[in-house]
């Protein structure tokens, strides 16, 4: 197993359907197929929860982002090292992953893949659909050794920094897709009296050298109330949206709206 222990940062071995490290710290594999390598103590729920989950698996199964997750595919099947070992930060329920996995075992490359989330709700979807190392961690705690990735994935997850520069091998790739700035912007018409545009951040990243920038732009027309919601429950904005508009939204049996992506590769620089 490539993950670390928590706790210790040691090597976790498995066996009997645990994960142990040499200081006797213990971590058993769920029967769903997940370690839980995430520190207790903070308390609450971690992570999106069950709705939240299930609405993101029903919503992507459409189809209606597969052109981000076939570009991602490609990237990243042309800048991982053959043997390489490509760890997905914030997995969700694995749809991105699997997309990833599925394009990689058609060119026959050596691999292997380690995903996590903070969310059990999303690992526990996760580890059903990739074939790899799932685990419930926190990516401001990653639970693995300095320079032991090849390739991290990030996409729409918050940016751990500092754990990024610890875990990506010089020379290696770290690529992250975040929403452009009218991303969705047909569903905040719909919600706010007054939409607004996202902020993009600058693409510089420290420790990292910018390899590549791709942007990808289209619309999608979902036809059913029942995909509104699955695309409305999945995003931040079902946390802050009055009740007013949620009716209003909940109304809607067909929802135009921009699907905006930009896509970074960048290179770790060593320093």
């Amino acid at each position: 197993m490539l993950f670390v222990c928590p706790k210790c940062m040691q090597k976790l071995n498995t066996e009997e359907g645990r994960a142990v490290c040499e200081r006797g710290h213990s971590y058993d594999r769920s029967r769903h197929g997940y370690y839980n390598l995430l520190l207790s103590g903070s308390g609450g729920t971690h992570g999106d929860n069950r709705e939240m989950v299930l609405a993101r698996r029903a919503f992507l199964d459409t189809g209606a982002y597969s052109p981000l997750a076939d570009k991602l595919a490609e990237l990243v099947s042309r800048h991982l090292v053959p043997g390489g070992v490509l760890l997905d930060v914030g997995m969700g329920e694995g749809y991105y992953t699997a997309h990833i996995a599925a394009r990689l075992d058609e060119t026959g490359v050596p691999y292997t893949l380690l995903g996590f989330d903070i969310s059990k709700d999303a690992a526990r979807y996760a580890a059903k659909r990739v074939r790899g190392t799932v685990a419930v961690a926190s990516a401001y705690r990653m639970p693995l050794a300095s320079s032991s990735v090849d390739l991290a994935l990030n996409v729409f997850s918050p940016l751990a920094h500092s754990e990024l520069c610890r875990t990506v091998k010089s020379g290696g790739r770290f690529i992250m897709a975040i929403p452009n700035r009218r991303h969705l912007f047909g569903l905040k018409r719909e919600l706010y009296r007054e939409p607004y545009e996202n902020e993009v951040a600058a693409d510089v990243l420290g420790g990292f050298k910018l390899l590549e920038r791709t942007e990808l732009s289209y619309e999608i027309t979902l036809g059913s109330s029942e995909q509104i919601q699955s695309l409305f429950m999945m995003t931040p904005y079902a946390y802050r949206t009055p009740p007013t508009a949620r009716e209003h939204l909940g109304s809607l049996d067909t929802l135009t709206t921009e699907v905006e992506f930009i896509i970074f590769v960048y290179e770790r620089d060593g320093t």
